[in-house]
């Protein structure tokens, strides 16, 4: 049945890569962003309650990496929102592929255009551009690439405050971003009635500087102290994943 699936699911020039911990498949292409550890490292991040109902929604899904590794933790419905139709259709058939269309939905849409629903969500999480355009000199080549890595059509102001409108009280927002934009990203948060309870640096190796921060923030829950959380580092001196980093990958 795996092998009907590949044939109807997977274009030419695509991959299919695998988590093995989660034994997921993930569709991937060269021509649009390719996940990385980042989002991985998002999805492990994300705290889920175990024994209430809750409604999450994943900002700038790309190919729906972080639904599909939460989806191992939970029987939830999960959403996730793209807005280039190539990655939502990439996307869709990864979910397809997993058999997980009963609970995963990737919607395409812009998160500027999205409404308050009804019933607000309880967790949001964002893999969100990184580099503001104009700090940043070179931009990849790819449009695509282009605006997963640069706020071209998405600015850190822009999808924090659509968090705002989505969520509920004492909702979460859980994101990945970078060091050198902390002073921007504690001072838009507050903006928009957001305070920060936890923190972890991400660094390549332990004497490297951090090149990730991971961040859990609550809507308008109270400014009670900031939880600095022991770093994650990715690679031994010798280039291979520390024991915690294996455990991520592999289980």
């Amino acid at each position: 049945m795996l092998n009907d699936s590949f044939a109807q699911l997977v274009h030419p020039n695509e991959r299919v890569d695998t988590f093995i911990r989660e034994d997921l498949k993930i569709i991937q292409s060269p021509d649009y962003f390719a996940f990385s550890v980042d989002a991985i490292l998002l999805a492990d991040f994300i705290t889920l309650p175990e024994r209430r109902a809750f409604r999450y929604i994943d900002f700038c899904t790309g190919n729906g990496v972080v639904p599909l590794l939460l989806s191992y933790r939970t029987t939830r419905p999960l959403v996730g929102v793209e807005l280039q139709s190539e990655l939502v259709d990439m996307a869709r058939r990864s979910v397809q592929l997993n058999q997980l269309t009963d609970q995963i939905e990737i919607m395409e849409a812009d998160i500027n255009d999205l409404t308050k629903p009804k019933q607000l969500f309880d967790i949001i999480s964002c893999n969100p551009p990184y580099f503001a355009v104009d700090r940043t000199k070179d931009q990849h080549r790819l449009t695509s690439h282009a605006m997963a890595r640069h706020e071209v059509t998405l600015t850190l102001d822009q999808w924090i405050y659509k968090a705002s409108v989505l969520i509920r009280e004492k909702g979460k927002l859980y994101f990945v971003h970078r060091p050198d934009r902390l002073d921007d990203i504690t001072e838009t948060l507050l903006k928009h009635q957001f305070s920060i309870h936890r923190i972890r640096f991400v660094h390549p190796k332990v004497s490297q500087n951090a090149n990730a921060i991971l961040v859990e923030a609550i809507y308008r829950g109270g400014r009670q102290g900031v939880k600095i959380e022991p770093p994650i580092i990715v690679h031994t001196e010798e280039n291979e994943y520390t024991e915690e980093m294996q455990a991520i990958y592999f289980g």
